[in-house]
């Protein structure tokens, strides 16, 4: 496994251990969690995303994983959201919709998607004669030429 700049090069791994760390990020602010209704929902949700989710989505424009581990971005996600809401099985149960309209947030797999797309249009408004536009230039052609 090879390692840069703080991420692994396979996606899969670099997700499964971007779970984990956000676990453990998680865990750090864990009192916080617990306060209920002294601190509002909003400043609670505010810290978990500076603190958790940006552990958890970091340098996700490059990710090209199935679709199946990218799903256990938004499982773990959900599972932060629900014990912040101090929701827990059976008696707090509530669909995964209205989850993310209580949070005001949207799924994870969106905000990597758009991440994405924002990165392929940067490489699209690069230079020709940069590396990441020669690339995509070389995959372009190399695909189509296997049709």
């Amino acid at each position: 496994m090879c390692k840069s700049l703080g991420s692994l090069l396979c996606s899969t791994a670099d997700i499964k251990r971007r779970i984990s760390l956000a676990h453990a990020a998680y865990n750090t602010f864990s009192r916080l969690w617990l306060q209920g209704r002294r601190i509002p929902l909003e400043r609670r949700l505010r810290v978990y995303d500076a603190q958790v989710v940006s552990v958890l989505l970091y340098n996700c424009s490059s990710w090209a994983a199935p679709q199946n581990v990218m799903e256990k971005l938004n499982t773990c996600h959900r599972k932060h959201l629900r014990s912040i809401l101090n929701l827990s099985w059976p008696k707090g149960v509530i669909s995964n919709v209205e989850l993310y309209r209580r949070c005001r947030v949207r799924p994870l797999l969106e905000r990597v998607r758009k991440a994405r797309w924002m990165l392929f249009g940067h490489v699209l408004r690069m230079d020709d004669n940069c590396p990441a536009s020669l690339a995509l230039r070389y995959a372009v052609s190399t695909s189509t030429s296997l049709i």
